[in-house]
């Protein structure tokens, strides 16, 4: 990537050098600040972890966060009521306008807190939008702080985003007036005895945030969070229902590579999650459905072993993953060349095609009923069940690595989804993923489990089954991949043709980093294939995926015989 620039601007971003990530969500607080006259009328801190999370859903308590988190010192603060709704676009824009933090008065903070925060912070002067004689005045004055009224109706409306720019797809904020700013800085002026600093700082500024990325699912009451951070020198980005894995975001953050990304918002999930996900978009690392989610989508698999050739087997899978969608031809008129506009995102994406004419003679890939993307799925036999124990003793013989490489690489090139598939031997299941850890790595890559073929010894272990906790522990075996890597979400398939394979089946936790699926096995068959699917699919954990098991030579029209109730995520046509 290019080197760190000097200055990190959005929306033309500059890229730099991966970081490491810590997740944060409880800001370390300075000592109370004394007034000094030759200390600078604002200062914000060094923020250590690469990714904070500002996760308060109370609007003072978050207003309150934010503040802590940012400034060191601020001579000037700018206050609101917390129930004053009237009050949150002149608070925010009063905030940025004289770079201070903008804080709430009740809210989720009591009034004790409000006031140290105004100590810490060696506050003055207070800008107090709204009701003169409100909860935020009173506040200010029992701290000792002196007040500036602001009316709440002095902002200018923002324009609406250009929809036919793509590059204008940065947040607009209101602003003041330009008078009632001029005599918002006459009043501070006049209340502090010193010059007062206005407008959105524009990299000159000392002691303004640099290269930090603030993104935000703008809700509610989040407008004084958010404004403190644009305040200290943040660039916000939106990002809609706080999706960091949508391609827009994805491309955000890979592009801005800032040296700190704090987030605003509890739709980004909890702090754990939140830092991962900062770290798989800064990769940048997309799946075949075009972005960093597995699903929505459906997942055809095909079976592939060290002998195959790579581009026939590749093939063969986007063939069979046709023939559980609907694929329009491109030249049909009465299809208008398209089924799913997310589809044609997701395969100029993962084909890396960039110009204007470049689908036009391929044909869209395939989708279901419901529109929703089929993935061509290759699933490798990374080892297998032995009849013997080995001179290991684990009853697995374990394909080398390095013959595995050729099959996923050219999986992956043609976004082609790869589940490396695991024997079942003697030893805990999570031993025989380590193996192939090298391969989950590179992204794209998931694992298939087969618990009933377990070799018990018939005291600790019995033969075709295994405890819930060992599927747990390959759940959080790969996330910990998937989250120490920076890697999109990654797929593990259970194998069952029985529930109670899996004992305590029920307690199975999943988590963010994997899609878990369950898959009922050898359910194409006419006498046992029902009963399978009835008895596997029903009853699955919370968060859990249901798979099924398909005809192993696809024909037209065989999309059809999908079960609905539940809808398969994965059908095994191999």
């Amino acid at each position: 990537m290019p080197l760190r620039n000097a200055r990190f601007v959005l929306p033309a971003l500059v890229a730099t050098g991966a970081l490491v990530l810590s997740g944060c969500s409880a800001p370390q607080t300075d000592d109370a600040a004394s007034p000094d006259a030759s200390a600078p009328s604002v200062a914000v801190r060094d923020i250590e972890p690469h990714a904070v999370l500002l996760d308060s859903a109370d609007p003072a308590e978050l207003a309150l966060t934010a503040s802590q988190t940012v400034y060191s010192r601020a001579e000037t603060v700018v206050l609101a009521d917390a129930d004053d709704e009237e009050a949150r676009g002149a608070l925010a824009a009063a905030a940025v306008a004289v770079r201070a933090p903008a804080l709430l008065a009740r809210g989720g903070t009591s009034d004790g807190g409000l006031g140290e925060e105004l100590q810490r912070l060696g506050a003055r002067a207070a800008v107090v939008v709204g009701e003169e004689d409100g909860v935020a005045a009173e506040a200010a004055e029992a701290a000792g702080v002196q007040v500036v009224h602001l009316e709440a109706d002095v902002v200018t409306t923002p324009p609406e985003p250009d929809q036919a720019d793509p590059e204008d797809d940065q947040p607009e904020y209101p602003e003041l007036e330009e008078d009632d700013l001029a005599d918002l800085v006459g009043d501070l002026e006049d209340v502090l005895g010193t010059p007062v600093a206005a407008g959105a700082d524009d990299g000159s500024g000392e002691g303004m945030l640099r290269e930090v990325l603030a993104v935000v699912d703008p809700q509610p009451g989040q407008e004084a969070a958010i404004a403190s951070l644009r305040a200290a020198g943040a660039v916000p980005a939106d990002v809609p229902g706080g999706d960091l894995g949508a391609l827009s975001a994805v491309s955000t953050l890979d592009e801005a590579q800032a040296l700190t990304v704090v987030g605003v918002g509890a739709s980004f999930g909890d702090p754990e999650e939140f830092g991962w996900r900062v770290a798989a978009a800064e990769r940048a690392a997309l799946l075949p459905t075009g972005s960093q989610h597995l699903l929505p989508a459906r997942y055809v698999t095909t079976s592939a072993s060290v002998w195959d050739d790579p581009e026939s087997v590749v093939a063969r899978a986007q063939e069979a993953a046709a023939a559980y969608g609907e694929v329009p031809d491109a030249t049909d008129e009465s299809a208008g060349g398209t089924t799913d506009d997310a589809s044609d995102d997701a395969s100029d994406d993962t084909t890396g095609d960039t110009t204007d004419d470049a689908g036009d003679d391929e044909q869209e890939p395939p989708t279901t009923s419901e529109g929703e993307l089929v993935v061509p799925t290759l699933v490798v036999t990374a080892s297998a069940s032995s009849g013997s124990p080995g001179e290991d003793g684990d009853w697995v013989d374990e394909e080398e690595l390095d013959t595995l490489r050729p099959l996923v690489a050219a999986a992956r090139d043609e976004g082609v989804y790869v589940l490396l598939d695991i024997g079942a031997g003697a030893a805990p299941l999570v031993e025989e993923v380590r193996h192939v850890e090298p391969l989950l790595r590179a992204g794209g890559v998931g694992v298939s489990v087969h618990p009933e073929g377990r070799i018990g010894d018939g005291v600790q272990t019995t033969s075709h089954e295994v405890p819930v906790a060992e599927v747990q522990d390959v759940v959080d075996h790969l996330a910990g991949v998937v989250t120490g890597e920076g890697l999109p979400p990654a797929m593990l398939v259970v194998h069952q043709t029985r529930p109670e394979s899996v004992v305590d089946r029920a307690e199975l936790r999943p988590v963010p980093q994997v899609e878990t699926v369950v898959l009922a096995d050898r359910t194409g068959g006419p006498t046992t294939g029902e009963w399978v699917w009835g008895q596997v699919s029903i009853g699955l954990p919370d968060g859990v995926h249901a798979g099924w098991s398909g005809p192993a030579a696809p024909y037209p029209g065989v999309a059809g015989t999908v079960p609905s109730e539940p809808a398969p995520v994965l059908v095994a046509a191999s």
